[in-house]
């Protein structure tokens, strides 16, 4: 739709006047010059904040409105910020504008869960600069970065810093995985003691077996063992004072595996498993498989069809080797002969492997929320070595300070942590130390990043939404006006 607008003209007769023609203006309708009204360059602009350039231009095609990204880009750029003021509690993240390369910080109102800045990099004078030009934060929530440590310190001195809970948690879940990757033996002896809990005198339990060759699974240990030796070699280099580029030389690797081999913790003595470790594609359908082969249907053809028609995928040779299984856990021969009537019922508990990173999110699993046989298996793991049964007690008392904000135990949990034997713990106490003031004030607080985090998820997705085009001025007010924007009609 197009209007046509008739306006007046004036003319100055005064011949002095630098202007000679003033034309009447509809100021609440369009500006001058402008080839849009008011009314539709707002709604441009919710629709350019919600959905960002491509994506707007779709829909305000099918809303009968020709526009391209571009112009719904510039519109957005002419928005001003809006103003804030200085908030008592604030939150500070990073976020990347190219994930390992470039990265920014952004700064959110905790109290009323609103952003209020994007800063162009996470460097602690950038930080400190935006504090000081903003006094007045009382309380400022982080992660544990020491980068943004070091900002607040210069830039609000006088401000209260919490560590956020989150992060504690997750910490101290990196240093239990470290503790029980070294007692590997001792979770396998737990993990077949619970599985020898679950048979009867009618049930049998299906074994699980590698389904590598004893040739791939020692060449995998021959690779491990000798990255192993080569971040000793590196390390111990690196300890005289050698530099990293003659390392490298002599050890045989390049310079930047020198520096990653540094900054990574020991590596355990056996290769640590991979997520997909113990999963099938076979396992949606275990439980019906095993219904059918207790009720005698065991012909390898027949049970593929029947899978098939519940949607199985996987190949025939997976659930051949999975019934052979089934027929050495009920004791019968491989050849194809009819079995004896009254055999064990065979069950699969389906339970994943007791792996290190497991165990460690047992123990950092909330009490309450915690099953019978897990518990079961925590009061196995205490019972199975001291070391286990103390790094549990520890991580235990340090998630009920946190959780019930008990900070008046700390310092006695601290000393205790220093004082054990087990190197990861070692470490996550002295990193605590170093943060103490912070960390003991989560233990006190109720402030909390959490927040930040889920507007940072957000500013990932507006980020990933305009591609290259995600400059740190646009992305700024897509992000923090999205918010105030009304919505259309």
């Amino acid at each position: 739709m197009t209007l046509h607008l008739h306006v007046r003209k004036f003319f100055c007769l005064n011949p002095n006047c630098h202007r000679r023609i003033f034309t009447e203006r509809l100021a609440q309708l369009v500006t001058p010059w402008a080839r849009k009204t008011l009314r539709l360059v707002e709604r441009l602009q919710e629709i350019g904040l919600f959905l960002g350039g491509a994506a707007g231009s779709r829909l305000a095609h099918d809303l009968r409105t020709t526009v391209s990204g571009s112009t719904l880009l510039n519109l957005l750029k002419k928005l001003p910020l809006p103003q804030f003021a200085v908030p008592k509690i604030l939150g500070v993240d990073d976020f990347a504008f190219r994930k390992g390369q470039r990265y920014g910080t952004v700064l959110v109102d905790l109290d009323r869960h609103q952003p209020i800045a994007l800063l162009p990099d996470r460097k602690a004078e950038t930080l400190a600069d935006w504090l000081i030009q903003h006094p007045g934060v009382e309380v400022l929530s982080r992660d544990r970065s020491t980068t943004y440590k070091s900002g607040m310190t210069q830039g609000a001195p006088d401000a209260l810093q919490v560590a956020d809970r989150f992060h504690l948690v997750h910490n101290l879940g990196e240093s239990l995985e470290q503790v029980f990757n070294s007692y590997r033996a001792e979770l396998k002896a737990v993990e077949q003691k619970q599985r020898q809990t679950s048979t009867s005198a009618t049930t049998v339990v299906v074994i699980a077996k590698p389904t590598a060759t004893a040739q791939a699974q020692a060449q995998t240990q021959s690779a491990h063992q000798q990255r192993v030796g080569q971040q000793q070699d590196i390390k111990k280099l690196y300890e005289q004072g050698w530099l990293q580029i003659d390392i490298a030389q002599t050890v045989g690797v390049s310079v930047r595996t020198v520096q990653r081999f540094l900054a990574l913790p020991d590596f355990p003595p056996t290769p640590t498993r991979k997520c997909t470790f113990g999963k099938s594609v076979l396992d949606p359908y275990k439980p019906l498989l095993l219904e059918w082969w207790n009720e005698g249907i065991r012909q390898p053809r027949t049970l593929l069809a029947l899978l098939q028609t519940q949607g199985y995928g996987g190949s025939d040779r997976t659930l051949t080797r999975y019934i052979s299984k089934l027929r050495e856990a009920e004791g019968l021969p491989p050849a194809r002969v009819l079995p004896p009537k009254n055999l064990p019922k065979v069950i699969d508990p389906q339970t994943p492997p007791l792996t290190p990173r497991r165990v460690a999110y047992l123990v950092l699993k909330h009490q309450k929320n915690r099953d019978k046989d897990e518990v079961q298996l925590l009061n196995d793991l205490v019972a199975e070595h001291p070391d286990i049964a103390m790094t549990i007690g520890l991580a235990d008392e340090f998630l009920r300070m946190l959780r019930q904000r008990q900070s008046e135990a700390f310092d006695d949990w601290l000393m205790r942590a220093l004082k054990s034997a087990l190197k990861p713990l070692q470490t996550f106490a002295n990193s605590l130390l170093d943060d103490y003031a912070a960390v003991k004030a989560s233990m006190m607080s109720n402030v909390s990043n959490g927040p930040v985090e889920g507007l940072n998820n957000r500013l990932k997705m507006l980020k990933r939404q305009m591609y290259g085009r995600a400059n740190l001025d646009l992305l700024s007010k897509r992000f923090i006006l999205t918010p105030h924007a009304v919505p259309i009609g």
